[in-house]
């Protein structure tokens, strides 16, 4: 009997934990303003022998725009700003460590909608290294090809 396919937040962060995974993906971050959180849902989409359709894409796109700008970028920016401030106080460290408590929180829950979108898809098939090529190459633009290389090697 085939294993049940792993959901999506502990695959991504088993994902994001192996070696090379991190600095892959902020680098796509810093220099393509790729999104994290979609680069390890075409990951994981390629776990389930799904490669990404236009549809996957468009869905995608809409839990990142409920998301991403509205609520996770101004708790990433100020877990940011609140680093400068907090060294050597621990009060406001406190604060920074609650604000970052609350990206990872809003982050789990935009990788929740992510996965919603996996419920149209097929049964899931054995992991399909081209799919994961091809799910990286949808997500990043063709300039961030050396760091879809990376990320592809990494999460291979």
């Amino acid at each position: 009997m085939p294993k049940p396919p792993t959901p999506f937040w502990p695959y991504a962060l088993d994902a994001y934990a192996r070696p090379g995974v991190a600095e892959a993906c902020l680098a796509a971050q810093d220099a393509h303003g790729a999104d994290v959180p979609l680069l390890l849902w075409g990951a994981w989409a390629a776990t389930r022998g799904h490669t990404l359709t236009e549809a996957d894409l468009t869905a995608a796109a809409t839990a990142a725009a409920r998301w991403r700008a509205p609520i996770i970028a101004p708790l990433r920016q100020a877990r940011r700003a609140l680093k400068a401030l907090a060294a050597g106080a621990p009060e406001k460290e406190a604060l920074r460590q609650a604000v970052k408590a609350a990206e990872l929180e809003a982050e789990r829950l935009y990788m929740a909608a992510l996965e919603q979108v996996a419920g149209g898809w097929p049964a899931p098939a054995p992991s399909c290294p081209q799919a994961l090529h091809d799910n990286l190459a949808r997500l990043l633009p063709p300039e961030a090809a050396l760091v879809t290389e990376r990320l592809h090697k990494a999460l291979s």
